[in-house]
């Protein structure tokens, strides 16, 4: 939106600000450094904009190593020294110090906290006052007191409680300086957001006056206050009505459309379990559907919907710099099918987080036997879309360097790959990329970034303008056979989201589905990192969804 506005005849105060602070967050370090440059913010005088500046060289400062940290981290210290002479006020200050820190001089960065604790109060409420109170806790930390810095980090919380990012943005603060003096963390426990969790449970009729109370009992000692689950007649709705009536965020994730589920999970269990389902789905703070696509009989839908599931709780506590747990309501029986509570809980013990269990008795499950159709071979696969954006502007005499150099590169990239793509489609500057597990596809990703990164486009006579973007998406796709190639084909609905979304990447960027964000928070949180984003655009009927920057942790 801000490009957009940028674009038009008069564009209005602050597009310029808007636009590189959204690619700062994206994560887009490279390019928003560029615009940042080119808009011309670089010699704005405003408060908000010389904090940008700073912010963008601390980022770059913290996502380098070794010398080039220390320089950037140097640079950014300058502007935020600049910002705090200038316009008074904590903000520079603190921060200043904190870079001083991740420069690698402790003595000075205490020096310049003791300067925050000595400015006068602002006089602050509400969240601006947490903020105050949160940054004279982080100059107490870097003055060494810890005692202090945990009494007015209690004080910080007190003034806006349910301010859970404004917490979360100071933990990850408080978590990086720990890293850099080499503390321990377990000080920072008491501040954290409630916890989330991935709730899994039985469907079938359950004894609600047997249920609720250890859910309520479970929400209350794991201090649980935002869940992710299906809606299935049982112990779902049990817990999300038990989480809704303890103040909780009830997040409901959907295997397929609305309709077929109550038809298939609901209604065959009473009309009250339908009741109760619309009640909870008109409380419910988020509904996600994992599939718009009616019941066909194939439970594999249902075991993605629960690892999607999954995916969104990590996810969110990584957000809110919090625990995931999950909590299985479970009968002690091993799993039919790919499906079900068993399965879910093994899967989640693959990331080695806390699970807990409520045990519940109930008789012996019927044995349910669907026969799909015969639709062909379905898969679970990670995919990638990229394209070079400023591909279609380039002069015929430049194509062959841009082939030859640009993708020739690319493609040894892609043959280096620890882990190869089980697929390949190629057009033009277009890739299609697909990978078995969504670790190869993200690190396929990345090290194609990065090697796009390091071409010299100005020294092969092509625009510097042109970037590379990836979309990246997570699901079960149909492996066929293209009848006009013989070739073998990946399609199907879950291939358009991968494709919907490279459009949305910013140049120099990899994109991702929440789908595919969350399997890789789940299980390589230590390998790459996955960043709100925002939500694509809707194109064509398909409803805007939420999107990742994807990096190296």
């Amino acid at each position: 939106m801000a490009h957009a506005a940028l674009s038009a005849a008069s564009a209005p105060p602050g597009a310029a600000y808007a636009a590189v602070l959204c690619l700062a967050r994206a994560g887009a370090l490279d390019f928003a450094r560029a615009e940042y440059v080119r808009l011309g913010l670089a010699t704005a005088e405003d408060a908000d904009t010389i904090a940008l500046g700073a912010r963008l060289l601390k980022d770059v400062a913290l996502a380098s190593k070794g010398a080039r940290r220390t320089a950037f981290a140097k640079a950014s210290r300058r502007r935020y020294e600049a910002l705090s002479q200038r316009f008074g006020g904590v903000y520079g200050a603190i921060n200043a110090a904190t870079m001083t820190l991740v420069a690698g001089d402790l003595a000075g960065a205490a020096m310049r906290a003791a300067t925050v604790l000595q400015a006068p109060p602002q006089g602050s409420v509400g969240e601006a006052a947490y903020y105050e109170a949160a940054s004279q806790a982080e100059a107490l930390f870097l003055v060494g007191d810890l005692e202090a810095a945990r009494q007015r980090m209690e004080r910080a919380l007190a003034f806006a409680p349910r301010a859970y990012a404004a917490h979360a943005s100071t933990l990850r603060q408080m978590e990086m300086l720990c890293r850099e003096v080499g503390a321990d963390m377990a000080w920072l426990e008491p501040f954290r957001p409630p916890v989330c969790a991935h709730f899994t449970g039985h469907i079938q009729n359950v004894r609600d006056q047997a249920l609720r109370p250890q859910f309520e009992e479970t929400l209350r000692a794991e201090r649980i206050s935002f869940g992710y689950c299906g809606l299935a007649a049982g112990a779902d709705i049990v817990f999300a009505e038990a989480l809704l009536e303890a103040g909780g965020e009830l997040h409901v994730v959907l295997p397929i459309n609305r309709a077929a589920f109550v038809e298939v999970s609901v209604a065959p269990f009473g009309q009250a379990w339908v009741e109760r389902f619309e009640r909870c789905m008109a409380r419910a703070a988020s509904i996600r559907y994992a599939s718009q696509d009616p019941y066909l009989g194939d439970e594999q839908v249902f075991a993605y919907a629960s690892q999607f599931a999954m995916g969104c709780a990590v996810l969110r506590a990584q957000t809110l710099a919090t625990e995931a747990v999950q909590v299985a309501a479970w009968d002690g029986r091993p799993a039919s099918g790919p499906a079900g509570v068993a399965a879910d809980m093994a899967y989640w013990a693959l990331s080695g987080r806390r699970g807990l269990v409520v045990p519940v008795e109930r008789p012996q499950p019927a044995v349910r036997v669907s026969q799909p159709p015969d639709t062909g071979a379905r898969a679970m696969k990670a995919m990638l879309f990229a394209d070079v954006q400023g591909f279609g502007a380039l002069r015929d005499d430049q194509i062959p360097a841009f082939m030859d150099s640009v993708m020739g590169r690319l493609a040894q990239v892609v043959e280096a790959l620890e882990a190869a793509p089980r697929h390949i489609e190629t057009w033009g500057d277009g890739l299609f990329l697909v990978f078995d597990q969504p670790i190869d596809a993200a690190l396929a990703a990345l090290a194609l970034l990065e090697a796009y990164r390091a071409l010299d486009l100005r020294g092969l006579g092509l625009p510097r303008s042109l970037g590379l973007r990836i979309g990246g998406h997570y699901g079960p796709v149909h492996l066929r056979t293209n009848p006009l190639t013989k070739a073998p084909a990946v399609v199907g609905a879950h291939v358009v989201v991968a494709a919907r979304i490279e459009p949305d990447a910013a140049p120099g960027s990899a994109y991702v589905s929440e789908a595919l964000a969350g399997a890789l928070a789940t299980f390589h949180g230590d390998r790459v990192r996955c960043g709100y984003v925002g939500r694509t655009q809707g194109r064509k009927g398909f409803p805007a969804t939420p999107i990742f920057n994807l990096s190296r942790a």
